[in-house]
């Protein structure tokens, strides 16, 4: 039976105000209401609802998504007043010049805003009576192109303003493609054979000039804004500070890293962010200074290029080129073979790096990388650093091509293509039995601390470790036998390990290093199961009736608990002393911890920092590693460190252990 014409409109309106709803909780709030797969589904239907009957289309539909309506070239806009660029400055000395630069033309001691540089594309957006009117790049400064349909498409970009909005404003910031995004999109292009994107901004730049919008919109960019351009007289702004505070009232994101202080400030904040971006989930590329007072910065004026009241204190480069001498083939955990350029060495950053990821022979073969050429170098996220691209030199004779190995390099048996990857699947492996091993203490598997790669090598190669199942049979006098072991690290390593003697069923899956079943799933898996005598009882029909769990996850898990070896070398695990807890039931809704983030920092002194976590991720909440703007506590013991002093700048309510204890419902006595 047809849908009446007036229920359609209601329904229209209703997904129109649900979503814009959403929107807000995500983008302003960091308090999503509901997971991505709902919000696609009621996109989706609002979509086909304006596809049916665009006479209802609302001015405000967050349904941006214009397909179809493609243009031979972006339409010309001009800026007003132009986007400068800024001047760089690399020292401390150069922000010492720069500090006296701004006091001389002020005559008084400044406050400076502080802000992340995010490696994007400077953009232009722009309201008018508080609705979405024009988005442009930002081009030459005088000139961008009209990039409003593809700017509309991005979740974190309002299309229309909260509250008393200004008759006209035009504010300016950066689009930007986060890790996990830029990662998804690169695998979606391998699986179809189509170039890998180098970066994030250049994924970011390459997505938004998209002719067709609605595969910009399939890009998962975000945005954030940190200036004005022309401003109506009905937004009174003084500062940086007060600009900050106003837009997000307005509902454009901004910065939440953002901070005001006196020059010392500055050194700490650069130095912090120096250190600390490789927790962030996009690029940096250094922190922008600004003069804090509008009115200074108005008798300070700009040059032709550049406003004299703003730097950029720029990072120490994290690429640079060198030559390929040779490449090695790694085997991992799982099997897969990586081959590893062998550079000649190289500083980046300050660090000198003699070897890089090359991913795959996918991407081998896309970069026509050889032995010998010039490459050019990243240090991604300042831990791995990654071949990115060949420096061609016209004339000069090309090296030798690099085949992917027919056999194992570690164990010799044939290897086995499977998608872009090339596989080891012999079980008896050694290399892959060693990365096991290193993965099963690792942060990512049952966290055991003291104990690294370079342990679990000497431990191996002593005889001592041969399965996971060892490590609950090592003793101090085990230790006290390998080289350069001392007394009080030994105690340090047995009490990581009888700190591991008991973990929940969530703990135990991850570590085990089941293809497929990382932390979430791992957590999923067991929270519907409970226990691990269930687990050898499950069909694969009966582990694909859990919510997020599909074919391969199930044959994985399956396949593991049914194989005879698995089963013995678990047995050889809870014989050894190892306690494998049932899961416990899903946090309460009104739990105080339920939903809410935490960072775990200092020494605690009923608690190590690992069973803190372990509590809050039980009582459904997160705990992350470093101090942000979506950090809802910082549970603090002594020595808290620099994470303290951060959650301070931000405004993070701090706790202390007690009442951390107080908030789970726990006694605070001993």
């Amino acid at each position: 039976m047809a849908r009446k014409k007036e229920d359609i409109a209601a329904r229209y309106n209703e997904l129109c105000d649900l979503i814009l709803r959403y929107n807000r909780h995500y983008y302003e709030l960091s308090a999503p209401l509901v997971d991505d797969a709902e919000y696609d589904r009621l996109m989706a239907e609002l979509a086909d609802i304006e596809s049916r009957h665009p006479e209802l289309r609302r001015e405000d539909s967050p349904a941006a998504k214009v397909g179809g309506f493609a243009s031979a070239a972006f339409s010309e806009v001009r800026h007003d007043p132009p986007m400068l660029s800024l001047g760089n400055i690399f020292t401390e000395e150069d922000l010492a010049d720069f500090d006296i630069r701004c006091r001389k033309a002020a005559g008084e001691d400044l406050l400076y805003s502080m802000e992340l540089k995010y490696d994007g594309l400077a953009v232009e957006v722009v309201y008018e009576r508080g609705k979405l009117k024009q988005g442009s790049t930002r081009g030459n400064g005088e000139v961008g192109e009209d990039v409003t349909r593809n700017l509309a498409t991005i979740r974190a970009v309002p299309h229309a303003l909260k509250g008393a909005a200004p008759e006209y404003l035009s504010v300016r910031g950066e689009v930007f493609m986060r890790h996990g995004e830029f990662e998804r999109l690169n695998r979606a292009r391998a699986e179809k054979d189509e170039p890998a994107f180098a970066n994030p901004r250049n994924a970011a730049s390459g997505s938004l000039r998209q002719l067709d919008p609605s595969i910009t919109a399939e890009r998962g960019l975000d945005a954030v804004f940190y200036a004005v351009g022309r401003v109506s007289d009905d937004l009174p702004v003084p500062d940086q500070r007060t600009l900050f505070e106003k837009l997000p009232a307005l509902g454009i994101p901004v910065s939440p890293q953002a901070a005001v202080g006196p020059l010392e400030k500055i050194r700490e904040y650069y130095n912090y962010w120096l250190e600390n971006r490789h927790t962030l989930d996009f690029d940096i590329d250094g922190v922008v200074i600004k003069v804090n007072d509008f009115s200074l910065r108005g008798r300070m004026g700009v040059t032709s290029k550049a406003p004299r009241w703003s730097v950029a204190w720029k990072f120490p480069a994290r690429e640079a080129v060198t030559g390929l001498e040779s490449v090695d083939f790694q085997v991992g955990r799982t099997g897969i073979i990586t081959p590893v350029a062998n550079l000649h060495p190289i500083n980046i950053g300050g660090v000198i790096v003699k070897r890089a990821t090359l991913h795959n022979f996918k991407e081998i073969e896309r970069l026509d990388v050889r032995i010998g050429d010039k490459i050019k170098i990243i240090r991604a996220g300042d831990v791995i650093p990654k071949v990115v691209e060949v420096v061609r030199h016209d004339g000069a004779a090309r090296g030798e091509a690099i085949v992917p190995p027919k056999q194992c390099p570690s164990c010799g048996e044939e290897l086995r293509q499977e998608d872009i990857y090339l596989r080891c699947v012999n079980p008896s492996c050694e290399s892959k039995r060693i990365e096991a091993l290193k993965f099963f203490v690792s942060k990512d598997g049952m966290d055991i601390e003291f104990f690294g790669p370079e342990l679990v090598a000497r431990l191996y190669d002593a005889g001592r470790l041969n399965t996971i199942a060892d490590f609950y049979k090592i003793t101090k006098d085990v230790l006290m036998g390998l080289d350069r072991m001392g007394d009080r690290l030994a105690d340090k390593v047995i009490d990581s390990i009888n700190a591991r003697r008991r973990v929940p069923l969530s703990r135990f899956l991850q570590s085990l290093g089941i293809r497929n079943v990382g932390g979430h799933v791992a957590s999923v898996i067991a929270a519907n199961v409970k226990s691990l005598d269930r687990l050898y009882e499950m069909s694969t029909d009966d582990l694909m009736e859990i919510h997020e769990v599909g074919p391969g996850v199930a044959e994985s898990v399956h396949g593991f608990f049914q194989d005879t070896k698995n089963r013995e070398l678990v047995g050889g695990m809870l014989a050894s002393g190892l306690v494998v807890e049932e899961e416990e039931a899903a946090a309460p809704a009104d739990s105080p911890v339920n939903g809410k983030t935490f960072v775990v920092t200092g020494t605690l002194s009923r608690y190590s920092r690992q069973e803190a976590e372990e509590i809050i991720k039980k009582l459904g909440g997160r705990a992350a590693g470093s101090v942000s703007g979506k950090t809802d506590y910082v549970l603090a013991g002594e020595s808290p460190g620099s994470k303290l002093d951060r959650a301070r700048a931000l405004g993070v309510t701090i706790i202390s252990e007690d009442e951390f204890i107080t908030m789970i419902g726990e006694s605070t006595d001993e």
